[in-house]
C-alpha cells in the first residue's frame, strides 16, 4: 500500500529534532507574522500525535474539511522543507552551490550576464574544492550558454577554456556513470547469486571484469573515479571470496578520503562505508592489527564529528561501529565482556532506529548476539534470539544466513542437551538445506554430523567430533567455502568439544596465538 501525503508529512515532522522544530516555529511566524498560520496549527497538532490520526486533525482544526487538510498538508510539507533548506545551506557546499546557480538563473533572466557569470565563477570554485563533477559540468554548459548567446567582451582564450572544460567533465562524469554502473552490477550478482562457487564463474567473471571494467586503476585521475575503481575492485574480489585483495581497496579508499579531509566533511557516508569494508574484511582475515587500527580509528572519527551527523549518518555509524565491536569480541574471545556494556548499547540504539532499519540488517544483528551468548556460555540466552530470526515472517535474511541460524540453534540445543528435540531440529534443518538453491559443503557436513551425533552412543561421541574436525580441515581448503567458516565459526565449537574447554577459551587462545605471530 503506497504511504498516503498525510503519513508522509507526519513521518517527516516525527523526524525533525528540537532545533529544527524551533526553528521551524520562528520560520513559520516570520512569514506570516505574529499570527498563527494555519500551517502552523497543523504543524503543532501532528507533532504531538504518536501515530498519524486524520479524523482528530479534521476536529481539532476550525473550519476545515478533508479537501481544505489536503491542501493544508501539501503547504506544510513544502514549508518544512524549504525550512530544512535554509537551515542546512551553510552546512552543505552542494546547497550552497545549487543556490548560487538558482541566483545565476534568476540575473541571467533579468538580462545582467555578467553578474550572472561572476556568480558562476564563484560556484564553480567551489565546485571544483569538493571535487562535485556534476555540478562543475552543469556550471559550465552554463556559462557557454551565456557566452555563445550574448556579447560578453570574453577572450578567445576563455572561450577555448570552457570548451576544454566542458569535454572534460562531461568524459570524468560519463566514465563516473559507467563505472558506478559497473559496480551495482557486481553488487547486485552478489545479492542473487552470491560469491562465486566453480571454477567456470570464476573464469567467467574474471573475463567479464578484465574486458567490461570502463577504467583500470591507473587510468582514474579525479577523486571520483578512484573511489569507484576502488569500490569495483572490492567487489570483484569479494564474489571471489579474496579477502587480502579486498583489504587492499578498501584501505585505498579510506586513505584517499583522509588525504582530502574537506571529501570526509562533504561524505561522510561513503567514508565511513570504506572503513566498515576495510573493516569487514580484516575481520575475515583474522588481521587483528588492521582491524583494531582501523576500528580506534573509526571510533575516534564518530566521537569527534558526531554533533555535524545527519540522521542517516547517525544509523550508518552505529550499523557500522558496533558490528565492529561484536567483532571485536570475537577475534579476542572476550564474549563475556560483549554481553555487557556493548549488547546493552546495541539494544538501546534499536530501540531507537527499529523503524529505519530494514529487517535483514536487524536479524543480522541479532545472529551476532546470538553468537555472543554462545560464546559467553549461556546458549539459552542464544536461542532466544534464534527464535526471533528463524520466526521471523518473510524471507527477510538471506537463505545462507538463515541455514546458519538454524545450525547456530542445533549447536545451541546441544550445549543445553536437549537431546529428544534435537532430533526434529535437525531433521527440520535438513529439509530446508536440501530446498536451498545455494548450498555449501560445510552446512551438508555439519548437518550429516549432527545427525550421526544425536543418534551415537556415548561411547562414541569424542569419535565423532575428532572425524568431523578432520573433515572441516578439508573443507577449509577449499577456495569456494572460505566465507562459510567466517559466518558459522563451528570448527571452534568442536575444537571445544575436544579439548573439554569453553568456546571463550578456544577462540582466545586461537587469538593470543595469532598475536605471537605478528609480534
Amino acid at each position: 500500500m503506497p504511504i498516503s501525503h498525510g503519513d508522509q508529512l507526519f513521518e517527516m515532522i516525527q523526524s525533525l529534532t528540537k532545533a529544527e522544530k524551533r526553528n521551524f516555529r520562528l520560520y513559520a511566524k516570520r512569514i506570516q507574522g505574529e499570527s498563527d498560520a494555519k500551517f502552523l496549527q497543523l504543524f503543532d497538532l501532528l507533532e504531538k500525535q504518536k501515530d498519524f490520526d486524520e479524523e482528530t486533525i479534521i476536529r481539532k482544526l476550525k473550519d476545515s474539511n478533508k479537501s481544505q487538510l489536503s491542501n493544508l498538508k501539501r503547504h506544510l510539507y513544502q514549508h518544512i522543507l524549504t525550512c530544512l533548506r535554509l537551515m542546512e545551506i551553510h552546512k552543505h557546499e552542494e546547497i550552497q552551490i545549487r543556490e548560487w546557480i538558482d541566483y545565476a538563473v534568476i540575473l541571467y533572466g533579468k538580462g545582467l550576464y555578467l553578474q550572472s557569470l561572476k556568480l558562476l565563477a564563484k560556484a564553480k570554485t567551489l565546485a571544483n574544492k569538493i571535487n562535485h563533477d556534476i555540478l562543475q559540468l552543469e556550471i559550465v554548459e552554463f556559462e557557454k550558454r551565456i557566452e555563445s548567446r550574448h556579447i560578453t567582451r570574453s577572450t578567445t582564450e576563455r572561450m577555448d577554456e570552457l570548451q576544454v572544460e566542458s569535454e572534460t567533465h562531461s568524459n570524468t562524469n560519463l566514465s563516473i556513470a559507467l563505472l558506478s554502473n559497473f559496480k551495482l552490477a557486481l553488487q547486485r550478482l552478489f545479492i542473487n547469486e552470491g560469491h562465486i562457487k566453480t571454477q567456470e564463474g570464476r573464469a567467467k567473471l574474471e573475463d567479464h571484469f578484465r574486458t567490461k571494467l570502463p577504467r583500470q586503476e591507473e587510468e582514474a585521475h579525479t577523486f571520483f573515479e578512484k573511489i569507484h575503481v576502488y569500490h569495483a575492485y572490492y567487489w570483484y574480489h569479494y564474489l571471489l571470496q579474496e579477502y587480502d585483495k579486498c583489504e587492499e581497496y578498501a584501505e585505498k579508499w579510506v586513505n584517499l578520503y583522509a588525504s582530502e579531509p574537506k571529501m570526509i566533511e562533504m561524505d561522510m557516508d561513503m567514508y565511513m562505508i570504506g572503513m566498515h569494508q576495510l573493516l569487514v574484511t580484516a575481520f575475515y582475515l583474522r588481521n587483528y592489527p588492521v582491524f583494531i587500527r582501523t576500528l580506534d580509528r573509526f571510533e575516534k572519527f564518530r566521537k569527534e564529528v558526531y554533533p555535524k551527523f545527519n540522521y542517516n549518518s547517525q544509523i550508518l555509524s552505529f550499523l557500522f561501529v558496533h558490528q565492529g565491536r561484536f567483532n571485536r569480541h570475537f577475534l579476542e574471545g572476550s564474549f563475556q565482556e560483549g554481553t555487557g556494556a556493548t549488547l546493552q548499547h546495541v539494544l538501546r540504539r534499536i530501540r531507537k532506529y527499529g523503524n529505519k532499519l530494514d529487517a535483514h540488517k536487524l536479524l543480522i544483528f541479532y545472529f551476532k548476539i546470538a553468537w555472543l551468548w554462545m560464546g559467553a556460555g549461556k546458549p539459552a540466552q542464544a536461542i532466544d534470539y534464534l527464535n526471533q530470526i528463524l520466526n521471523h515472517p518473510g524471507k527477510a535474511l538471506r537463505e545462507d544466513m538463515q541455514a546458519y541460524a538454524s545450525l547456530l540453534f542445533i549447536m545451541a540445543h546441544y550445549d543445553l542437551k536437549n537431546m529428544d528435540f534435537l532430533d526434529y531440529v535437525v531433521n527440520n534443518t535438513a529439509r530446508f538445506i536440501s530446498k536451498m538453491q545455494d548450498t555449501s559443503k560445510l552446512q551438508k557436513a555439519s548437518i550429516s554430523f549432527f545427525r550421526r551425533l544425536i543418534n551415537a552412543r556415548p561411547d562414541d561421541t569424542a569419535k565423532l567430533f575428532l572425524d568431523f574436525r578432520k573433515k572441516l580441515q578439508e573443507l577449509k581448503q577449499d577456495e569456494f567455502e572460505k566465507r562459510s567458516f567466517i559466518f558459522l565459526d563451528i570448527e571452534s565449537w568442536v575444537e571445544s568439544k575436544i579439548q573439554h574447554k569453553t568456546l571463550a577459551q578456544v577462540v582466545k587462545e586461537r587469538y593470543e596465538r595469532r598475536l605471537e605471530l605478528v609480534s
